[in-house]
């Protein structure tokens, strides 16, 4: 039997497990809302059942992982299923909170000898022991060994593993933070804040030596490692989480100690400073996470994927076991969730390519008043999507100035995980304006009710540092990927209903190339017009549901 929107809560979960307990590799590409994450437990659970696999189920977020865990106990609630967290998600018994990674590793055997039982170690023992794991894309790709005695992968999500060296895994601080933090904390922890601009300082002055996007020396990391492993900034950190106090700088130093942690080990990974960060990088990942994935059955569970084998390569999986008759691609969708949206985009909009340096200024004022008109008038559930750093940033800024400012709710650069999911929390209760540039807003979350989303420049990525020339095919690709999982954010259930709006003129422009590339007829139901066209027909649109 074909799969299909109408059959796929029956048929989806019997294809997973007729291909992974064959021992072949899997693919199901399909519209959010229709099931995916539910399959993934039912196949899961037959699984160690009936063919005595052992199975983990790797999500992007914390939520999600939550979540399946909860839908496995739902299936069936006496399942014995184990939750992998991350280290710093449980609690240290010798620093009394929240346990440090790098502590951890150097400390791990020893409290293992001293019978601590703290919750790390506990999470150890389950992993290795559990028939059955929920976890996290970076906890599977930082502890490769706790799973390597697991027979099958199932990867919820999975376009977003593709990059997930980058998107999860790395890490970088603000220079700019740096600085603002130190203002903070000045008044009542004067030394801390000299010790922090005196880092903010070095950093940025091995900046401008270095250059943006350069790859530093094992010398440079170890001038850049000693003034980031300062003790005092540790002692500050222990003081202020034990009392609650400066959470901005618990966070921050979260990100310098993930930084210095990882500046261990320079071999495999890279560290390099781009638009006022310092960054650090997996080396060597996608080769390390197909070796590891060799010997798996691998279940690959996606949205918005054109080549289900180019997409299987590029989460590493193993092509032996991997064919045609491997993978589904749905290209159904329920009408009804064609009748519950509205897709416009501006023919008026500013040009927000980078590449115009001289117009982008004006291009980027402009934008900016759009998006006020917008979400002034319409007083919705509402996510902004920017493209990157700099772009959010002058646009939050200049909404910060305005009335709108007690309704946005902004996720900053290098904000820490739980703060990001506690705002996202928010946002699903209340009808108020998340705006980010965050890849996590962009892909897999899933907000109820979510009744307008704004994308505001098309998301063609930056250069990559690593690369000596931008690479405008591989751009293109990212940029149409984010594009639609965006635009995915909308109508995730047939009774839900919400609109998109695209400001960048150029997707107007280059609508005739990008079309093809738009998931779920949403070529056909784009409508291209005028901003004062588009702002009547949105009203239109949220006037006649809200009062349905």
């Amino acid at each position: 039997m074909a799969l299909t929107v109408d059959n796929f809560k029956s048929e989806a979960p019997e294809f997973l497990h007729s291909k992974l307990a064959s021992d072949h590799n899997a693919l199901i590409d399909a519209p959010p809302g229709l099931g995916k994450t539910r399959a993934a437990a039912k196949v899961a659970l037959k699984l160690t059942e009936s063919n005595q696999h052992r199975v983990v189920i790797i999500e992007p977020t914390k939520t999600l992982r939550s979540q399946i865990a909860d839908y496995i106990k739902e299936e069936k609630k006496e399942a014995k299923v184990h939750e992998s967290k991350g280290w710093n998600d449980y609690h240290c018994p010798i620093i009394e909170m929240n346990a440090d990674p790098s502590l951890c590793s150097i400390r791990k055997d020893q409290c293992r000898q001293e019978n601590r039982g703290c919750g790390v170690l506990k999470d150890i023992d389950s992993t290795r022991a559990s028939n059955l794991t929920v976890a996290t894309f970076p906890k599977l790709l930082l502890a490769r060994g706790m799973f390597s005695d697991y027979d099958t992968v199932i990867i919820d999500e999975s376009h977003g593993f593709e990059n997930a060296e980058t998107t999860y895994l790395q890490t970088y601080v603000m220079i700019e933070r740096i600085d603002t933090i130190a203002n903070d904390v000045s008044d009542e922890y004067p030394t801390l804040a000299e010790k922090l601009r005196s880092i903010a300082s070095g950093l940025t002055r091995m900046r401008d030596m270095l250059g943006d996007a350069s790859v530093l020396s094992p010398k440079e990391i170890d001038l850049i490692r000693e003034a980031l492993g300062d003790e005092s900034l540790k002692n500050s950190f222990l003081e202020f989480a034990r009392n609650g106090k400066y959470p901005s700088y618990r966070t921050l130093y979260t990100n310098i100690s993930t930084i210095h942690f990882r500046m261990q080990n320079i071999s495999n990974n890279v560290f390099f400073f781009y638009e006022g960060a310092l960054y650090g990088r997996p080396k060597n990942m996608s080769a390390e996470i197909s070796g590891f994935l060799r010997s798996k059955n691998v279940g690959l569970l996606s949205a918005t994927v054109d080549d289900p084998l180019a997409h299987a390569r590029a989460c590493g999986v193993d092509l032996r076991r991997f064919d045609s008759s491997c993978a589904i691609l749905l290209r159904d969708y329920p009408s009804i969730r064609r009748k519950n949206r509205l897709l416009l985009a501006l023919t008026d909009g500013p040009n927000l390519s980078r590449s115009s340096h001289d117009t982008y200024r004006s291009s980027r004022e402009e934008a900016n008043k759009i998006l006020y008109g917008l979400l002034s008038r319409f007083k919705v559930r509402t996510l902004v999507l920017f493209r990157g750093y700099n772009d959010h940033k002058d646009a939050s800024g200049f909404l910060a100035q305005t009335e709108l400012k007690e309704r946005i709710i902004n996720i900053e650069q290098g904000e820490d995980p739980d703060s990001i999911d506690d705002k996202i929390r928010q946002l699903r209760k209340k009808n108020v304006v998340l705006s980010s540039a965050s890849t996590r807003l962009w892909e897999g979350v899933d907000i109820p009710e979510l009744r307008l989303v704004i994308i505001d420049a098309l998301p063609y990525p930056g250069k990559d540092p690593l690369d000596s020339e931008y690479d405008y095919r591989v751009g293109y690709r990212t940029m149409t990927k984010k594009l639609k999982q965006g635009l995915g954010r909308i109508v995730r259930s047939d009774k839900d209903w919400g609109a998109a709006v695209v400001i960048d003129r150029r997707f107007h422009e280059q609508f005739k190339r990008l079309s093809a590339k738009l998931p779920w007829y949403m070529d056909e139901d784009f409508q291209r017009k005028s901003l004062d066209d588009a702002t009547a027909q949105l009203e239109n649109f949220v006037s006649s549901r809200e009062n349905a």
